[in-house]
């Protein structure tokens, strides 16, 4: 089957990329959105940088990227990734209807505590995987009425495949494959320190090499500039405090080490294409 890419609207967010083959030359830049994500890997090899973590990309790999989550996949040039991606807002998955425990958001809920965002599935389990995503194939590209209706409850009955599927592969082997020793602990120095200036020069006096080296090599093993990536990274954190508390928009630009309330205001626009407070008031209005 040729690759098809179904586009996101407003009032259907969703986007389908089926068996799409990626060079390194096609790849996405990094990236975050407010989207669930999921990749399943058909062959080919790779790395995936998600989170603070690095992922190895083998047939039969899927990957779990939950909202708010800087990532970049960065295929082998030799044997590029053949995956499927599926794009989704929240605001398409049922909510808690019944009283039980269980959330379909549940399966990125427990990735995105345990940075596991990596399931590695055994024969059955790719069987009924891949066998949902031809099924979700079908029902995008049918012009039948309730198609949309019916990828919608592949989707669900997705995801509870694959909270179930990792419940069972707790001990199967997690990635953390930083290719040079500083980067693991560099990433995190950033992320618990935010809120104060992060200079090349002080990161890169901390790994005791130069600026020009520390800036070549974050960036080879990332994929990502230092400086798009501590935006980034301050940009998700604020986020997550405009929803979370009722700080004023002055205290989560100082909490997340923005040189002023102009260039939070200026970077934010920059990624998310809207003001601090009009992401508040508009997400905190429709409770996503």
């Amino acid at each position: 089957m040729s690759n098809l890419k179904s586009e996101l609207h407003s009032n259907f967010p969703f986007l389908f990329v089926y068996k799409d083959t990626k060079s390194p030359q096609k790849e996405l830049s990094n990236h975050m959105h407010d989207y669930y994500e999921i990749v399943y890997v058909y062959g080919g090899k790779g790395t995936f940088f998600i989170g603070d973590i690095f992922h190895e990309m083998n047939q039969g790999d899927i990957f779990l990227i939950p909202n708010n989550t800087i990532h970049r996949a960065m295929p082998d040039r030799e044997n590029p990734v053949t995956s499927t991606i599926l794009f989704f807002s929240p605001m398409l998955i049922y909510k808690d209807l019944i009283n039980d425990s269980f959330s379909y958001f549940s399966v990125f809920d427990v990735v995105k505590k345990s940075k596991n965002y990596k399931i590695t599935l055994q024969s059955e389990e790719k069987q009924q995987i891949e066998k949902l995503l031809i099924q979700l194939y079908e029902e995008v590209t049918s012009k039948e009425q309730g198609s949309k209706h019916y990828a919608l409850l592949i989707i669900h009955q997705m995801m509870i495949e694959l909270y179930r599927t990792q419940t069972k592969s707790k001990g199967r082997i997690k990635d953390n494959n930083y290719k040079i020793d500083w980067i693991a602990d560099i990433l995190l120095y950033i992320n618990e320190h935010l809120h104060e200036p992060l200079s090349l020069t002080t990161l890169a006096d901390k790994c005791l090499v130069s600026p020009s080296h520390f800036s070549r090599v974050f960036k080879e093993t990332t994929g990502i500039g230092l400086t798009v990536y501590i935006n980034t990274k301050r940009i998700i954190k604020s986020k997550d405090l405009l929803l979370e508390t009722d700080y004023t928009i002055s205290h989560i630009a100082e909490m997340c080490g923005f040189e002023s309330n102009p260039h939070f205001y200026r970077m934010f626009k920059k990624y998310m294409n809207t003001t601090p407070a009009s992401y508040r008031k508009k997400n905190n209005t429709s409770n996503i």
